[in-house]
């Protein structure tokens, strides 16, 4: 399966408003030995983001899923994805936090939220373009990135802007 995803011609200014539609779309990718996969969208509508993700072959009960600095899952465990993103200056719940998960006894286990604290496509420091989306075997408060060992990262995809694709279609 392909996903069609399409490079922003150029970075938006920083105090630009999200553009109402602008979409970015994660393709998660077993790590660490799983067969974890799924997919996850973000669709700007106005000072919101729309998340919605579908994820396969996971064990039943609660998973930890967040936004991690960076974009890159080459690494065998996702250690390369970095730490969980947090916009500089930020209190509270860290930027990166996005929800737990859910699974069934048949592995499968989806999410629909709507977040205020995040953009897409902006070029803003609360950009989720270029970030990477990791989802764990367990519920992890405090992720750490180490390279080299097993650790509970399960899948790991980089957000990359989209033309508008639909992930329902694609499962």
């Amino acid at each position: 399966m392909t996903l069609a995803v399409a490079g922003c011609g150029g970075a938006p200014a920083r105090d630009q408003a999200p553009a109402k539609g602008a979409m970015g779309v994660a393709r998660l990718v077993s790590k660490n030995g799983s067969n974890v996969r799924g997919f996850i969208s973000f669709t700007q509508s106005g000072d919101k983001v729309s998340v919605a993700g579908d994820f396969y072959e996971l064990f039943p009960g609660p998973h930890s899923l967040y936004i991690h600095e960076g974009g890159n899952c080459g690494s065998s465990n996702a250690a390369s994805a970095g730490s969980v993103w947090n916009v500089p200056g930020t209190t509270g719940k860290r930027t990166g936090d996005l929800t737990e998960v859910f699974a069934g006894s048949e592995g499968r286990a989806n999410i629909s939220l709507s977040l205020k604290n995040i953009s897409v496509g902006t070029g803003r420091s609360d950009d989720v373009i270029g970030h990477s989306v990791v989802i764990y075997a367990d519920v992890e408060s405090d992720p750490k990135a180490e390279f080299g060992v097993a650790n509970g990262r399960l899948a790991c995809g980089v957000i990359e802007p989209s033309t508008g694709l639909d992930l329902k279609k694609f499962l």
